[in-house]
Order: structure tokens, then sequence, then C-alpha cells
């Protein structure tokens, strides 16, 4: 078949792979993104030069293995770890700083965190680093005022994905970690199932380079723990339908298995403001893991 009726071959859930493609190309949903992680990165920079933080904490050995711990004003306090999106090939935690003030006004530790990219790093070691970070501060975030027994994790976008990925069982045993680790989760306009980028005909593959067995073995969707933890999935209105149609999937399969699920569909939120309802105390999302983690 030739390359112009490939492309006009359905390949993915009612999808050619030129439409899933521009599915899955947020970057093209907001005007100028440079602008807004721009703007992003300067609200960080602000937060870091207010808050008590303990920056680049190396928790692996390679040299993207870094996180930054921002201190909650209580004893043993609950840990929320962050992890950032940018499509597994950018992004950094140097733009995640910002929720810190308000997360940590509501007595909860704020951890984002570093992981390595495509194309110098594979899924497989992507997953394995954020797995390691949880693991290192479950051993080692006492000595910051941090409660290891209330480890929370959320992430959006590529990072909404790698939170999946934590919460995927049987890696535990690996570390040496017990597999209820995580006390919580909430995963931001996530993609759950990576079988979509491979049939895409451009976009976060040419980077990561997957093969069909490859996205089925780090799909969340396909690898749910036999006892769920309490999940938040959550995704803006306006974003592209694809990522609505995973978020709503991987919720429903959460909930079907018997596991508490939350969903939160937050009005006029693109897929890039997003990553910034953690900053807001007023927001539904904001409230619903402050809850969570609390109840």
């Amino acid at each position: 078949m030739n390359e112009v009726n490939r492309n006009k071959s359905i390949v993915y859930m009612g999808y050619t792979a030129t439409d899933l493609a521009i599915q899955l190309d947020v970057a093209k949903t907001i005007k100028d993104l440079p602008a807004y992680q721009q703007e992003s990165a300067e609200m960080s920079h602000k937060v870091v030069t207010k808050l008590d933080c303990f920056k680049d904490v190396q928790y692996g050995n390679d040299e993207p293995q870094k996180l930054d711990i921002f201190p909650a004003a209580v004893d043993r306090a609950p840990i929320l770890v962050d992890i950032h999106g940018g499509g597994w090939r950018s992004g950094s935690r140097n733009i995640r700083s910002f929720p810190a003030s308000s997360v940590t006004k509501a007595g909860v530790m704020w951890v984002p965190i570093d992981y390595g990219l495509a194309p110098n790093y594979s899924i497989h070691q992507m997953v394995d680093h954020v797995r390691s970070a949880i693991v290192w501060l479950y051993h080692n975030v006492s000595k910051y005022g941090g409660d290891p027994s209330k480890l929370y994790v959320s992430g959006n976008s590529a990072g909404g994905h790698l939170t999946g990925c934590i919460l995927m069982p049987d890696w535990h045993k690996n570390f040496g970690v017990p597999s209820d680790i995580i006390k919580g989760a909430c995963a931001i306009s996530g993609v759950y199932d990576l079988q979509a980028l491979v049939h895409a005909e451009y976009g976060y593959n040419d980077e990561l380079g997957m093969d069909i067995e490859t996205a089925q073995n780090f799909s969340p969707l396909f690898h749910l723990p036999p006892t769920g933890c309490p999940l938040i999935v959550s995704y803006g209105a306006p974003e592209p339908n694809e990522f609505r149609r995973q978020s709503r999937v991987y919720y429903e399969a959460w909930k079907d298995g018997g596991f508490p699920a939350t969903e939160i569909v937050v009005n006029g939120a693109h897929h890039f403001a997003m990553s910034r309802q953690m900053s807001d105390q007023n927001s539904a999302l904001f409230q619903a893991v402050t809850k969570m983690i609390y109840q």
C-alpha cells in the first residue's frame, strides 16, 4: 500500500494515521506555547526565591535523575510528587515549582521530578526513572520532613501517562518496596494507551521509537493493579477528542475494576492550562487532590 493510501486508512479508534497525529499534536492547540512555558518558568523562579527548597537532589545514577523538595510547615507531611509533561521529549521540573506555594500552604510537600527524555532515553528507562524517584523518596523523604507512608503522585500530559505507570503492578518487588507505596494519584490529560503514538503518522514516537509490543507493555490502561488506590483523572473540556477519550476510558477502567475513581473535567482549560490547576486553591482539581490526601 502506498503512503497516500496508508494515510487514508483507519489505523486506530476510527482515525487515519494523519488524523491521529493531528489529534495528538497538542502544541498546535495553543497560540504561543513557548511564551506560555516561559511564563511558567518565571512563576516558578519567583516561588523558588521565596520558599524553602532543597534543589537538585539526586535520586539516581543517571544525570537527569534529580528532584526538588518544597517542605510543608507541618511535621511528617504527606508528599505530592509531580511528574512534568512535554511529550516524553522535553519539559523540566524547573517550570513546575510554581504550584509549591499553594500546595505547601495546604500542608503538603511538593516534589517535582525530572527524568530522562527521548531520544536519549527509552520509554522503559523513563518509567524506571520515575519509579526510582518514588522509591528514593520512600527511603529518604523523612530526612526532609515528609512521611513516607503518605506518598501521592500527580502528573500532566506525558506525566499523566507516567503517573499511570507508577500505578501498574509487579514492579515493586524489583525495588524492594510495598505494592501499596502510592496512597493516591492524579493523572491529568495523559495518554494511557501508547499504541496511539505508534499508529500516528508523526509525533512523539518519532523520538520514542516504540513498536506495538513496547507500547502495550507501558500502557497503564492494559496493566491495572489487583488493588487500586484512589485515582483522580482530569482533563480540559476543550482538549482534543483523543486526549479526552483516553482519559475517559482510563477512568472507566479504574472504576470498573472496583477502585476509587473521580473524574474532573475543567471547562475552558486547554491542554497546557491543565498543568496550572494545582496552583489554584479554588480549582476543583486542587480541592479534590487535597481532599484525597487528607480524607
